[in-house]
């Protein structure tokens, strides 16, 4: 169950004020502020709606774990467009890298990049193509 520390902080990583949340929550912005002035704990099923608001809007909910409980923003998911220019700028890199004609420590670390930069590309490509996937589906 959601604190009111987390409540205020995940109101704060999404830009949101009380009148915010309770109204993405449908609940009153009274309840959202005496919680959050721990002057009164609403009911469970009203706790719940309060914290999927906040999940809906890109808030992540951490647990307790031995450092507190605690909040962070989603990553959010590369579009398939971002993942396109990122290949695009890869494999520009990687066609720019001169081909090593002898070899020297220079050719070798020229040989590592390449094929860092390669597996990044079949990489990115493959998640490129789930998403598309998923998408048609």
């Amino acid at each position: 169950m959601i604190t009111p520390a987390q409540c205020r902080a995940g109101r704060g990583l999404v830009r949101w004020n009380q009148d915010d949340l309770a109204r993405e929550a449908a609940v009153s912005v009274v309840t959202v502020r005496n919680f959050e002035n721990e002057k009164s704990v609403p009911q469970r099923a009203t706790l719940e709606v309060m914290q999927r608001a906040l999940e809906k809007a890109g808030v992540e909910f951490i647990a307790e774990n031995g450092g507190g409980p605690g909040v962070r923003l989603k990553k959010r998911a590369k579009s398939v467009e971002e993942i396109s220019k990122q290949i695009d700028v890869l494999e520009e890199t990687i066609s720019s890298i001169p081909t090593p004609t002898a070899p020297s420590p220079e050719a070798a670390m020229s040989t590592m990049i390449k094929a860092v930069a390669e597996d990044k590309v079949a990489k990115l490509k493959a998640r490129r193509k789930r998403i598309r996937h998923d998408r048609s589906n």
